[in-house]
């Protein structure tokens, strides 16, 4: 089981998704990430692409998050989040979205409905081929507002393409290594 550490939600547990098929943010991970965040979290607009087990999005609106969009292209494993959601927190269901698609795709496609983010969440699977043209499909449809929070977590020994970050408006605030994870906060330049 995956337990909520802190905020409105604290002591709820996820079930434990097939480790075949997502590796869930650890609770230690997850918790250092939400510090980092956490005077930027309430009331914000969270969405938490590659959302696998939903725990770091449920984690953000436990801290005051208004709403969180889950994104995975994984059919099965939104739907038992979002019938999770509907069984276990069943008067907190409208804040959150649940969106099947694959990121970029999803990126590059306009969704007027949707609120802009503040902070955004990327955890791909480990030794993700395709940040670069994750990156830009986020700088280039107008995703990011002027005051974004970019998080990404990622195997510490994956290559990012750090190079870009100044032609995306991007600078890094803090990177941390915990174990096998890498976890970059990343923010506008002008920021």
């Amino acid at each position: 089981m995956i337990r909520i550490q802190s905020g409105v939600l604290k002591g709820k547990s996820l079930p434990l998704p097939d480790p075949k098929r997502v590796r869930p943010t650890s609770a230690k991970v997850r918790s250092a990430i939400l510090n980092l965040l956490q005077k930027d979290l309430p009331g914000s607009v969270f969405w938490d692409l590659f959302a696998g087990s939903g725990a770091v999005g449920l984690e953000a609106y436990s801290r005051g998050a208004s709403h969180v969009l889950f994104l995975d292209r994984d059919r099965q494993l939104l739907e038992g989040l979002e019938g999770w959601v509907a069984r276990e927190i069943p008067l907190h269901g409208r804040h959150f979205s649940f969106r099947v698609s694959d990121a970029i795709t999803f990126l590059d496609s306009p969704h007027p409905t949707l609120s802009p983010p503040l902070i955004l969440f990327l955890d791909p699977p480990y030794h993700y081929s395709h940040w670069s043209g994750l990156l830009n499909a986020l700088c280039r449809n107008g995703i990011l507002g002027a005051d974004f929070l970019l998080v990404l977590e990622y195997h510490h020994k994956d290559p990012l393409p750090w190079g870009s970050l100044p032609d995306w408006g991007c600078q890094i605030l803090s990177h941390h290594i915990y174990g096998e994870s890498g976890v970059s906060l990343l923010a506008p330049s002008a920021r």
